[in-house]
């Protein structure tokens, strides 16, 4: 049994909390009226974390997790790719010098916007549960953790990112896979330097990677955790990359790879069988729309939930006067707070595959529904529990990586992919290299939830790659890992941006929040005065830490019309970095 599927949460009991956004809570309406900030002098600069600092280019800009992926990235743009090209390249590095977050093991989305044509479209290459699944197995009285679920083979799903790789480089690449793949083999077999975020990251889950020999190997040195600066090579990861490069990267889905990973998950209980992974196919999807304060947000559409968690967060503190509240006052975190809350519990309740079930995304985020919980918001208190969307209503009577480029051409790419928790479910397949997804886990807890795990579904999901546009002219390209998290870190950032006006990288560095039901998760840079006030309203206040990447990893490009540059800035709380020309 694993001892670490609920690290990143940090506490058992703000897993729970987390775990209960769906909660219902009951209060009498009361319209927010939100009053004007008082004057206070300004804060001096934090200097307690390396802060963000913006990145500045004249033709194109990639901004991912990791400085040497964003620099892959930045040389496929200077050797005439477009946006997809350095995407491609990027994540494939990203799968070398950030194995434990994202891979070809995993899955993710694709929100791309073609210059040319003016058009947009969304690769969904989310993961699937296998043909064969026998959901029984996942609700007994004996795994009352719903361990089975969170790690090991049990845990994952089949991984869409060898298909939705492929499918980007068919659709919209333009250099030879070969190419674009080159840097990334390079790296995994050469080696590169483990930071310190890293490193300290590997020692949290020392317990398990020492238990397991296949991951010893790659990520322990003679049993203990790599310390930053000692190369971490994947020789085996090397081979598979330069394999695929010459062929397809769907080949992945065929013998022998497949029959190595088939292999190594039924050992460990796995369902998934050959023909999972032969019958693997990317979903094209509609991108969700909507507008804030002017500016049109086009971001991703079911069976990811954050797109319109976004959106309607958005909606519902569109009426309200945030900056005249003052930034981080008791009264801007109560209704951002509140809003999060309400749109989380929505999307918490509501959105699942959209090829098994109707998902109502349009009636959460119609006028109708987001005034009705505007008008719930309270100023003064906490409700314990919170309705979601009613059911009438919705149908009517009838741990992750984010990438973002820009290129020269005006193509934009926001990508986010993950294989869910830090080292998926902790089975590598020994032959490849390759860590597995635990993507099972996004699936409902609850046997009778519509989110519950079935045959060939894909599991709901918090991504949410956004593009934001003001007469039709981009603004920013941005999004992030994170979770739940993903939605309201967003949010908190274009408020910033586009109410605040404040520059890229300080709305990068601001202190976040998070609501887990009526716990309110904070940075501690937070004002301690604005917390009192929180904590009399309500609000269970939980600090965590200075500045931590609990509250995401925000990659943006900002484009600046003044100067008609680019603008990068890649988030402090994790390793990132922004490469432009």
């Amino acid at each position: 049994m694993k001892t670490t599927f609920c690290r990143s949460i940090g506490r058992v009991w703000l897993f729970a909390a987390l775990a209960s956004l769906g909660l219902m809570w009951g209060c009498a309406p009361k319209a927010v009226v939100l009053p004007p900030a008082t004057k206070e002098a300004p804060a001096p600069p934090d200097t307690s974390f390396t802060r963000s600092v913006p990145t500045v280019g004249t033709k194109a800009m990639v901004v991912s997790a990791h400085p040497l992926a964003s620099q892959v990235g930045a040389q496929i743009l200077n050797s005439g790719g477009n946006a997809i090209d350095a995407t491609l390249a990027t994540v494939a590095a990203l799968n070398v010098v950030e194995p434990h977050a994202s891979g070809l093991g995993g899955g993710g989305f694709l929100l791309y916007y073609d210059a040319a044509r003016d058009s947009f479209a969304i690769l969904d290459y989310r993961e699937r549960a296998p043909a064969r699944l026998e959901r029984t197995g996942y609700f007994q009285p004996t795994d009352s953790q719903h361990v089975v679920q969170r790690s090991g083979a049990t845990s994952v799903l089949v991984p869409g990112s060898p298909a939705g790789w492929q499918a980007m480089h068919s659709r919209f690449g333009t250099k030879l896979l070969a190419d674009l793949l080159a840097p990334a083999i390079a790296l995994a077999d050469t080696g590169y330097a483990v930071s310190e975020k890293q490193s300290a990251m590997i020692l949290d889950y020392i317990a398990d990677l020492q238990a397991d020999s296949n991951l010893a190997r790659v990520f322990l040195s003679d049993g203990l955790p790599l310390q930053p600066g000692q190369k971490l090579k994947q020789p085996r990861l090397a081979t598979m990359l330069k394999f695929l490069s010459r062929t397809r990267l769907e080949n992945l889905y065929y013998p022998p790879y497949s029959d190595y990973i088939v292999r190594a998950l039924r050992k460990g209980g796995s369902f998934i069988r050959n023909d999972d992974l032969l019958s693997y196919r990317v979903r094209e999807r509609q991108p969700l729309r909507g507008t804030y304060h002017g500016y049109e947000i086009i971001t991703l559409s079911p069976p990811s939930s954050g797109g319109t968690a976004l959106l309607e967060i958005l909606k519902i503190l569109e009426p309200l006067d945030l900056k005249n509240t003052g930034h981080l006052s008791p009264d801007y975190i109560q209704a951002v707070a509140s809003a999060s809350r309400q749109a989380l519990k929505d999307a918490d309740t509501w959105i699942s595959d959209p090829d098994f079930a109707r998902v109502p995304s349009e009636q959460l985020l119609s006028d109708d529904w987001t005034s009705e919980a505007r008008s719930r918001l309270r100023t003064d208190s906490v409700p314990d529990r919170l309705p979601a969307m009613d059911s009438l209503r919705a149908f009517g009577k009838g741990n992750t990586t984010h990438v973002v480029v820009v290129d020269s051409a005006g193509n934009m790419a926001s990508l986010t992919q993950s294989i869910n928790y830090f080292f998926g479910s902790e089975v590598i397949v020994p032959e490849l290299g390759l860590l597995m997804n635990n993507h099972m886990a996004d699936f409902a807890i609850d046997s009778t939830s519509r989110k519950v795990m079935a045959p060939n579904r894909r599991p709901p999901s918090n991504m949410a790659p956004t593009i934001v546009r003001k007469d039709g002219k981009p603004v920013l390209v941005i999004g992030s890992p994170g979770g739940a998290r993903i939605a309201p870190t967003l949010a908190q950032v274009l408020i910033d941006v586009l109410d605040f006006e404040m520059p890229l990288n300080e709305a990068m560095n601001a202190p976040r929040f998070f609501p887990a039901g009526k716990t309110l998760v904070v940075e501690s840079r937070v004002p301690q005065t604005t917390l009192d006030a929180l904590a009399a309203k309500g609000w269970k206040i939980y600090p965590y830490g200075t500045i931590n990447s609990f509250f995401g990893g925000v990659h943006a490009i900002q484009f600046d019309p003044t100067s008609h540059s680019l603008i990068g800035a890649a988030d402090p709380r994790r390793d990132g970095a922004a490469a432009g020309q």
